[in-house]
């Protein structure tokens, strides 16, 4: 057997996808930074610098304004205010004359401290600042700064553009790892829903999937297992249809075929009795027929229903007198209890719903029982309620009463092809309603079918 890849072609692309856009995203961040990084290095050189300068231009003016020129200047104060900032001094008076370039013992003795050698700055030029004294530009001093603290600086950028660099490795190892975290765990129960619908489609019916997903793969996996019980119930109930349309077509089949062979080989006579027997089972046979093609024909969404005003009242009355005789038949009592209810519908197909209701009502109370059948308008919705008094409907049953071709635990007391109820359940579809089953506490079964209430005219 092959073994499947760790990463199949989507999770590859799944990866591929969330890791660029990580390292994207590192990237802008760790170009922001190291751009950041360097103005402010840059910024913060420059402001020291240009205060090293103005404080070095206050300190030669003061030395200017005490000595009342620059000829008995004593700049010893100014050099080491410039030497603080490990630069060397130069003065020049209003001319542009170069006054002096100190360097005092204290200068000195901290250019040579630092091991430092004068030179421009990057510009080109030594960096000035004009000496201002009661108002009047009396000459201006010039700082030169030393290599080092240039060299010092750009090694200050190049650790902060190492440090970002391997900043986005780190956090590019981080994302790959997270990236196939990410696909592993999004693709695998995908193949798995894709391995299980392959098998489903193959006709094994058992196929399950694990729902221990993330999120919404979670969700779909729980769809996928209640489709594929749902399957499996269908399968098993077409199983049981078969059996089941081929018991109720047995037994009017064989009595026909003998009634038949018997009229024809001149055992019998057609006398009115058997013709009426002839009768009943071709009109079993009939009602079998047309519950199928009705079912059929509203699953498939193509059933014609006209659109008239209708009262459920009257649909409720006619289907109670046409089934009356076979409640008689069986010692039931039927009673109608019907308030005017208008709705929009096809008024034969609503007439169905009402007999198949009351038809299976009679068929599962037992002899001696009641049922009523009642109508009422509540607000924006018209409902017909039957409600009987016989064993009621087990609560696992309860579920499934409207499903194709569910007889239940009560079914095998009764005949039927367990397709009535569904029937009722598509013409109610069709006619924008909905149909529910439940018991009542005296005991019994009560289903009820609510439609959308007419306008009033």
């Amino acid at each position: 057997m092959r073994r499947r890849p760790l990463l199949g072609p989507l999770g590859v692309r799944l990866a591929s996808a969330f890791l660029t856009v990580a390292l994207a995203a590192i990237a802008v961040f760790a170009a922001l930074t190291m751009l950041s990084a360097r103005h402010e290095v840059s910024g913060l050189t420059d402001r020291q610098r240009g205060d090293d300068l103005a404080a070095t231009a206050i300190a030669a003016g003061d030395a200017y304004q005490r000595a009342g020129g620059w000829a008995d200047a004593d700049l010893a104060g100014a050099a080491a205010v410039a030497a603080r900032g490990q630069a060397t001094l130069t003065v020049v008076d209003a001319d542009g004359q170069v006054v002096a370039a100190p360097t005092d013992a204290l200068a000195s003795m901290m250019m040579q401290m630092h091991g430092l050698a004068a030179v421009d700055t990057p510009r080109g030029d030594p960096v000035s600042a004009a000496v201002i004294v009661d108002g009047q530009v009396v000459g201006a001093v010039m700082l030169r700064f030393p290599t080092e603290a240039i060299e010092a600086e750009r090694h200050v950028r190049d650790a902060l553009a190492r440090t970002a660099i391997i900043g986005v490795l780190i956090a590019a190892g981080v994302a790959l790892v997270v990236a196939l975290y990410v696909s592993l765990r999004v693709t695998r129960p995908i193949t798995a829903l894709t391995t299980a619908a392959g098998d489903l489609a193959a006709g094994r019916r058992d196929t399950r999937v694990d729902t221990d997903g993330p999120g919404e793969l979670r969700t779909l996996a729980e769809a996928f297992n209640e489709m594929a019980d749902h399957l499996d119930r269908e399968d098993r109930l077409r199983r049981n249809l078969v059996a089941d349309v081929a018991h109720e077509l047995r037994t009017p089949l064989a009595i026909l075929q003998g009634s038949t062979e018997a009229l024809l080989d001149g055992v019998d006579q057609p006398t009115p009795d058997i013709l009426v027997s002839l009768n009943d089972e071709v009109t079993r046979l009939r009602r079998l027929v047309g519950d199928l093609e009705t079912l059929a024909a509203a699953e498939a969404a193509s059933l014609r229903h006209r659109l008239d005003r209708v009262d459920l009242a009257d649909v409720a009355a006619s289907a109670a007198d046409l089934l009356r005789p076979l409640a008689d038949d069986r010692g039931t009592t039927l009673t109608v209890d019907a308030a005017p209810a208008a709705v929009i519908g096809d008024a034969d197909r609503l007439h169905q719903i009402a007999v198949n209701l009351i038809a299976n009502a009679v068929k599962f109370t037992p002899a001696g029982g009641a049922i009523t059948i009642s109508t009422r308008t509540n607000g924006a919705t018209a409902s017909l309620e039957v409600v009987d008094n016989g064993p009621g409907i087990p609560e696992q049953d309860l579920p499934h009463v409207f499903e194709r071709f569910w007889r239940g635990a009560n079914g095998i007391r009764a005949s039927g092809s367990g397709i009535g109820l569904a029937v009722v359940a598509e013409l109610v579809a069709v006619h924008q309603g909905t149909v529910t089953a439940g018991n009542v506490s005296a005991g019994g079964a009560r289903l009820t079918v609510t439609l959308p209430a007419a306008p009033a005219e």
